[in-house]
């Protein structure tokens, strides 16, 4: 079940790379800087992957509460990040590439927040990490495939 729901979303973020870069050649195409806070969240994501492989190995809830806060701070730098790019003037529908930062943001947001509240359930309910680990693992690593892709 796990395989097969990283696989769905694999294949909905390779559906969105594969329109990407049909779009991208157009002569509408005007590139866009992502935000400092689109990397800042970045790091905070790559923390709180390191903390939770430690958490998950030492078995410290600790380390798990402080992932889950990591994670928490991430989905605010990427709404700080779209707060920026509108008061530059970019919003949804203005340009073809900050259309795809703010679709694949939102989306992989969304499944970040599902990987946020598996990881509180499993830190309440003290159940088995491995699977939300992995989850959460794929999910950083889909973040950073868009970012470097988005930021091309």
């Amino acid at each position: 079940m796990c395989i097969t729901f990283l696989g769905v979303v694999a294949m909905l973020f390779a559906g969105f790379t594969a329109a990407y870069f049909i779009r991208r050649p157009s002569p509408d195409w005007v590139p866009i800087t992502i935000p400092a806070w689109g990397w800042i969240g970045t790091g905070a994501l790559v923390v709180s992957s390191t903390l939770l492989e430690r958490s998950r190995r030492r078995q410290d809830r600790g380390l798990l509460w402080a992932s889950i806060l990591l994670g928490v701070l991430f989905l605010g730098t990427q709404l700080l990040s779209w707060r920026e790019l509108s008061a530059a003037g970019v919003y949804l529908p203005s340009t073809p590439h900050g259309s795809f930062y703010f679709m694949l943001s939102a989306v992989h947001g969304v499944h970040l927040f599902g990987g946020l509240l598996a990881l509180i359930y499993t830190a309440t309910r003290r159940s088995e990490i491995r699977w939300v680990a992995g989850y959460w693992h794929f999910m950083g690593l889909t973040w950073l495939y868009t970012l470097l892709l988005l930021a091309n």
